[in-house]
């Protein structure tokens, strides 16, 4: 990729996903003098390595679960054994494991099982190092902040906090996929709920990076649980969210790839975002037998929905027209007044890009309807 830029020389490299810039290609793109759009490798460690994003996070005085980080077999083991923070025991590999390094373990032998699975190499190098959560209990939310940190400045934006659906099957049921669907922003968040994650998380973190001297110009995805103590931090990604980005791009009223170019030249220094009034939801339209497997080739009589954005993930184009190539097939976005009308806009174009076999969730950000419906707030339990 690095010879390709050099050959090439692009005015803008946006990296999307978190391996390469792990791995330092925003540092070597960025060292021929072009702008990227992506983390340092010394900040993607945030994602890239669990005890060191709890570390920092620990460092910073950001709110976060209880943990222990282990390279040893024996003394993990002992303190699955001695664990007195309550079930599930969460237990997550420290490097990338492609989404599939974190087990929320119902039992201590499920714990020493998974424990025993990581340390002996399940997903290589990456789960050689494990570290042991206490459970957050709450709400779980999406918080997506631009940032620009060099050691003379600190700038950053936040987008607004989306709300993912993981499960498979509605009522969130089975298990766990890419994504089957997001909405945003959240009805029930007041002002005042966005302005404490700004202060007790967006804050202490971007004043973090500048302290530690790690240079960040890219997205920063926190996972925020919202516990009875307030929002506390899940974890850091890198990198844009998937679905919630279809619903971010929707409501971003700027010109993306002008709003890119000022973070990756270090220039980003806006306060807020230019955003869509309304709402956004995305349906995710998946393949028969997602996420064990996915039947491919299986014609897609996509039509012409009305009203909604189709955004192409798993497809391929035949000669005799589109046929599904992966798990996560389609995506359709729709946005309106409010969370109701977004729904029904996008629930109503489905039919048009059905095909046998395909399965979706028709109750993307219902819970948050009627939970708003309610008048309850975030720090209610989830209706």
């Amino acid at each position: 990729m690095t010879a390709w830029c050099a050959a090439n020389t692009p005015d803008l490299v946006v990296v999307g996903p978190e391996v390469p810039l792990v791995a330092g290609l925003g540092d070597a793109v960025r060292a021929l003098g072009i702008p990227v759009f992506g983390h340092d490798a010394a900040t993607a460690r945030l994602e890239g390595s669990k005890t060191f994003a709890k570390d920092f996070m620990a460092r910073h005085r950001i709110p976060c679960a209880a943990s222990l980080a282990f390279t040893a077999l024996a003394p993990a083991e002992q303190a699955i054994r001695d664990w007195d923070y309550g079930l599930p025991i969460v237990l997550k590999a420290d490097g990338p494991a492609a989404g599939k390094g974190v087990v929320l373990a119902g039992s201590k032998d499920v714990a020493m099982d998974t424990l025993r699975a990581f340390m002996a190499g399940q997903f290589g190098d990456a789960s050689r190092t494990v570290v042991l959560e206490a459970p957050l209990v709450g709400m779980e939310l999406s918080l997506h902040v631009l940032v620009d940190v060099d050691g003379d400045h600190a700038a950053y934006a936040m987008l607004p906090p989306c709300q993912d659906h993981k499960r498979i099957f509605e009522g969130d049921r089975g298990p766990n996929t890419g994504g089957m669907g997001a909405f945003g922003p959240i009805p029930f968040l007041s002002p005042a709920d966005l302005e404490r994650m700004r202060r007790e998380l967006v804050e202490p973190t971007v004043e973090g990076l500048r302290q530690d001297g790690l240079r960040a110009r890219g997205v920063l995805f926190l996972g925020v649980m919202w516990t009875a103590r307030g929002p506390e931090l899940l974890e850091y990604n890198v990198r844009f969210g998937d679905p919630e980005t279809q619903v971010l791009m929707e409501l971003l009223d700027e010109d993306l790839a002008e709003v890119l170019l000022e973070v990756a030249q270090g220039r980003f220094r806006r306060e807020s975002l230019r955003l869509r009034t309304g709402c956004a939801v995305t349906l995710v339209l998946a393949a028969e037998g997602y996420p064990e497997g996915a039947r491919k080739n299986v014609p897609i009589p996509l039509g012409r929905p009305e009203g909604v954005t189709v955004i192409h993930a798993g497809t391929r184009m035949t000669p005799e027209g589109w046929v599904t190539n992966g798990g996560r097939v389609l995506n359709l976005v729709a946005v309106d007044r409010d969370l109701q009308g977004a729904r029904e806009r996008a629930l109503a174009a489905v039919s048009a890009a059905a095909w046998p076999g395909m399965q979706f969730r028709r109750d993307i950000g219902l819970r948050a309807l009627n939970h708003a419906a309610a008048g309850r707030t975030v720090a209610d339990p989830f209706l």
